[in-house]
């Protein structure tokens, strides 16, 4: 069987990609990219027939696999049809995967890709084969995204595109639940909220959950396996005197009132404690040692863009983060603050997407006044069409009006030449999309 990638060097894609090239052989993997990336440039390595545009000319393939990104109206979803050729979405090749294996699935709005690293880290490091895909890169996975393995799966399952109704895994950890990614869901939250449900009352065997989550905590799940991590003395597994030094956090995890241990993470921040706990909640339920899960945090590092200290002087720090929710945004500027309590931080914001630019507006400007001063930086798309009235400019405009200098940038050499500027100060570039170019110039800048 032949299967072609639409859309192949998306993180999700090329993890799909991955797995079927391993189980299938070069040969039965195709794709296209509308352009070069890393991810392609990895997979071309690994001997992948990939095309660098998309048009009619299709190959000869039993099956169309389309990343989120790829329209209606792309010429290869049009082709695919014409010929009869069955087209999927991304996730739906990833249910079928997870649903027929052993398996467990990591989602929420914020954290599942933190959570699905450490996890992965754990097993591995306790002597399990897993599979994994992650919706980022790290490197203690052999192909960055993804790793191929024997005894079980760990995925992070995406709830972005409305395709999670569907999933199906043993095991599930849901991190939080926020109002994102609406356009996919009617733009209604209960439509959102009823996909995550139908998700965990699919799991077969465990669902963790986060009680300090003011929807989670709400749900009425029966006939399953529900345990719960937090804070709140109610939960299963309890963070308990969580302290941040100067390079490290450290925190106690209970499990009811019998004290478990104590987790060093060399990472700032309670949003991280929390993937921590989720993930050793997984573990120790799954019969893993906590030596073992202990000693994974004491060697654990960031996924790419979570908190990554690109450039770091007596002078200036340099913060690269996939932050790129409001509630994301929040935990990352305290973090930051945690980590450099005596520094200023200026905020170089991207927002990601016109629709949670339009949903979430006044929730952004709450979160970033809570910065000294703020770049805005132009909005990312992510092949979005642009919606009237929704403009990144008006941020400025409202962040000015409650006092933090704020200023707006739609050209990356304007920008670089304000931030080169700045001296005794932490600049923290959020955002999801291609701010971290900027962020990399600059440190480049700086090193000369």
């Amino acid at each position: 069987m032949k299967y072609y990638f639409s859309g192949i060097g998306g993180i999700g894609m090329s993890a799909l990609a991955l797995y079927t090239y391993y189980k299938e052989g070069k040969e039965s993997v195709y794709g296209s990219n509308s352009e070069y990336n890393e991810r392609v440039e990895y997979l071309l390595k690994k001997g992948i027939s990939i095309r660098l545009t998309q048009d009619s000319f299709l190959p000869d393939i039993d099956l169309l696999i389309r990343s989120t990104a790829v329209k209606d109206n792309n010429p290869e979803i049009i082709e695919a049809r014409k010929r009869k050729i069955k087209v999927i979405q991304r996730m739906e090749l990833l249910n079928e995967i997870l649903k027929n294996n052993l398996s467990i699935g990591i989602t929420g709005t914020d954290g599942k890709t933190t959570t699905t690293a450490m996890l992965s880290q754990i097993f591995k490091n306790s002597g399990k084969n897993p599979t994994v895909f992650l919706g980022g890169m790290h490197d203690s996975l052999e192909d960055g995204n993804f790793r191929i393995g024997k005894d079980i799966i760990i995925a992070e399952v995406d709830e972005s595109d409305g395709f999670i109704k569907d999933s199906q895994t043993d095991f599930s950890i849901v991190n939080n639940l926020r109002a994102d990614h609406l356009e996919h869901y009617k733009s209604e939250f209960k439509n959102l909220e009823y996909s995550l449900l139908e998700f965990v009352n699919k799991t077969k065997e465990l669902v963790l959950l986060n009680k300090d989550d003011s929807y989670l905590s709400k749900w009425n799940l029966q006939d399953k396996k529900v345990l719960y991590f937090g804070q709140d003395n109610d939960a299963d597994f309890i963070l308990k005197n969580r302290r941040q030094y100067s390079t490290f956090q450290e925190f106690e995890i209970y499990r009811k009132n019998t004290f478990i241990g104590t987790i060093i993470l060399k990472l700032p921040g309670l949003h991280y404690a929390y993937d921590a706990l989720a993930s050793t909640s997984l573990a120790l339920e799954y019969g893993i040692d906590f030596d073992i899960i202990k000693e994974s945090f004491l060697n654990y590092r960031s996924v790419e863009r979570r908190f990554n200290i690109l450039f770091k002087t007596s002078d200036i720090c340099v913060i690269d983060d996939y932050a790129h929710t409001p509630d994301e945004i929040e935990a990352t500027i305290k973090a930051a603050q945690e980590y450099f309590p005596d520094k200023k931080i200026l905020t170089i914001f991207q927002p990601h997407r016109f629709t949670r630019l339009y949903y979430h507006f006044k929730d952004f400007v709450e979160v970033l006044k809570n910065s000294d001063a703020v770049f805005v930086y132009r909005i990312y798309s992510a092949f979005e069409e642009p919606i009237q009235g929704v403009d990144e400019r008006k941020i400025v405009d409202a962040l000015e009006s409650k006092g933090v200098p704020s200023k707006f940038y739609g050209s990356e050499n304007l920008i670089l030449e304000d931030l080169i500027k700045e001296k005794d100060i932490i600049l923290l570039f959020v955002g999801a999309g291609d701010v971290t170019e900027v962020a990399k110039k600059l440190v480049n800048l700086q090193k000369r």
